[in-house]
């Protein structure tokens, strides 16, 4: 297909797919569909309290809080501060952003709830909306964004995802929220598209803190996207494929645009993290944890000379054997592999600023050598993880993992993602648990059901009451 036919082909996907999701009702959306959106919300609500104690995160949020405006949208966090709905959001994405426990997209670079719900959270909390709006645009906006990121992938990574999709996120969660008509949806949407920012991948490996801040960023410019639209200053249905793949070359896979809609619903395909860490290592803590199951001596890694790894190409980016943050940390293969084999899992404790400082954690990460797997396998199996132990003795302890727990090949049971989000929230938001169990109970009812009236403010009052 010739470069024009390929954007022709691109604008038309984008109007079919804006045009589609713009008409879908609460009704529409299964009820499968509908709990896996509250799964995310809670997960990302987790997300933001885990990181209420991070200096950064607090000494950002002290100075939203000190220059204003005050509002009605909750800061999530322990004492709950309310600001105007724009600071809110932008408190608590750079707080979800933090420790790597929100949820992800697993058939794309992506983290769709990150970039849509801080925002949609806050008006929706702010203006008092209905439920079943929230569930609505919330499931809505997450389809669009990641089906954005499948359309237009890169075989290497060097902008950041939380870059290059944030203002289409937050776009979407609002032009949804407040259900701007196709036209106006489509131009603000592609409008989102040019006003990413350039972060780069590296960042990121290197443990650069600004990375935490692109999510946010991009809801200054989401925002900015529809004020535009609506005031005639406009882009172009090929926009978003002129920006993703003509101006940074990615690899374009249109029909992804439209394939499977209301069928293939994005935000079913989203994976969850009990690992604190970037989801390219997770199957390497897996295989890790695999092996000290079987070897429970070897914990501690006192008798451990090496560790050998085989990964797949994205795990291979991760190499940073001297992290210098927490977020370099967190996406170091080396540190990942050394933590968990030191301290048994792949917590929040194994990445730390103690696992950072620990001598042990600093020795054994000196001794991971990290080579491709020789070959690339199909998805889900596309993030793969070959691990061996050789102790001083030269014995070899050896596991693998083809993919990792928490996608939808392998998910969490609920029973597990209720107490990873109970485990984070039970002392700042006690209540948090409780009302997401209820919201999702309420998924099965159907969309005329009157509980569907109560509002998101409702629902953070129940988040932040203790439970009796």
């Amino acid at each position: 297909m010739t470069d024009t036919l390929l954007r022709a082909s691109a604008g038309r996907a984008v109007e079919t797919l804006i045009d589609w999701a713009v008409q879908q009702e609460l009704s529409d959306i299964p009820i499968e569909v509908r709990q896996q959106t509250v799964m995310v919300i809670a997960d990302d609500l987790a997300a933001m309290l885990s990181a209420e104690s991070e200096p950064q995160v607090m000494a950002s949020q002290a100075m939203l809080l000190a220059s204003g405006p005050k509002g009605h949208a909750t800061v999530i966090r322990r004492d709950r501060a309310q600001l105007a709905p724009l600071q809110a959001a932008l408190a608590n994405a750079l707080a979800a952003s933090w420790n790597e426990l929100d949820e992800g997209y697993r058939k794309a670079v992506c983290h769709a709830g990150l970039y849509t719900l801080p925002i949609l959270l806050a008006i929706a909390e702010s203006e008092k909306i209905a439920l079943r709006e929230v569930i609505r645009a919330s499931t809505l906006a997450y389809e669009v964004t990641a089906r954005f990121a499948r359309a237009w992938r890169f075989s290497a990574l060097s902008i950041h995802p939380h870059a290059l999709f944030n203002a289409v996120g937050a776009a979407a969660a609002v032009g949804f929220l407040r259900r701007l008509p196709a036209e106006s949806m489509r131009h603000a949407i592609c409008n989102a598209s040019t006003l990413g920012v350039v972060g780069p991948y590296s960042q990121a490996v290197r443990g650069a803190l600004i990375r935490n801040a692109w999510a946010a960023a991009g809801i200054f410019n989401g925002l900015q996207a529809i004020d535009w639209a609506q005031a005639g200053v406009t882009s172009l249905s090929e926009t978003p494929h002129d920006v993703y793949h003509e101006t940074l070359h990615s690899e374009a896979h249109i029909d992804d645009l439209t394939q499977g809609l209301g069928t293939d619903w994005a935000v079913s395909s989203g994976y969850h993290k009990i690992n604190a860490c970037c989801q390219y290592a997770h199957s390497a803590i897996e295989a890790m944890r695999d092996i000290l199951q079987q070897n429970p001596a070897l914990q501690g890694g006192t008798g451990v000379s090496q560790i050998e790894l085989q990964t797949h190409r994205l795990g291979m980016t991760l190499n940073d054997t001297q992290p210098v943050t927490t977020l370099g940390a967190k996406f170091s293969m080396p540190h990942a592999l050394a933590a968990s084999l030191v301290y048994g899992h792949g917590g929040a404790e194994a990445f730390s600023t103690q696992s950072m400082q620990d001598d042990r954690v600093a020795r054994m990460r000196q001794s991971v050598a990290m080579r491709l797997v020789d070959e690339e396998l199909a998805w889900p199996h596309d993030r793969p993880a070959f691990v061996t132990l050789v102790t001083s003795e030269g014995q070899r302890y050896s596991a693998h993992c083809l993919s990792a727990r928490g996608g939808p090949d392998r998910p969490f049971s609920d029973e597990e993602l209720w107490q990873k989000i109970q485990d984070l929230s039970r002392t700042s938001a006690p209540g948090l648990t409780q009302a997401m169990k209820s919201l999702h109970a309420l998924c099965a009812h159907n969309s005329h059901d009157t509980a569907w009236a109560k509002t998101w403010q409702g629902v953070i009052q129940d988040m932040f009451q203790v439970n009796t």
